[in-house]
């Protein structure tokens, strides 16, 4: 079966009443598909997922390892990796997820203030 009879059958399940939803995984976020994104779906779904996010695959991959690894403070200490979660990474969508990795700012609350700029 090629794309567009994909496309095909789930435009008359659409048609019929069938509403089709996608979940992005880390987050439980429910996604409502177009009969146009099942076979890019199929196909890959974090490429389609980062697709859809705009980003590239690698920062969505790299976005559900952090939010399926426990959302841990990207800080290293003289004993490894901090162990807190980073400051308000509960809901991180993938592109504030790549906007804060970009920023330095994926830290815990403490780190997060070491990190912060001396204000005069």
């Amino acid at each position: 079966m090629n794309d567009q009879d994909i496309t095909a059958v789930v435009k008359k399940l659409v048609d019929a009443g069938i509403q089709l939803n996608a979940v992005y995984e880390p987050i439980g976020c429910s996604f409502c598909m177009r009969p146009a994104d099942v076979a890019p779906y199929l196909r890959d779904r974090d490429a389609f997922f980062a697709a859809e996010c705009g980003l590239d695959k690698a920062d969505y991959v790299e976005w559900k390892r952090f939010m399926e690894g426990g959302r841990l403070c990207g800080a290293i200490g003289p004993h490894g990796q901090c162990k807190r979660p980073v400051k308000e990474s509960a809901g991180l969508s993938p592109q504030e997820f790549t906007r804060r990795k970009a920023e330095g700012t994926l830290l815990c609350s403490v780190h997060l203030k070491a990190h912060e700029p001396t204000r005069r």
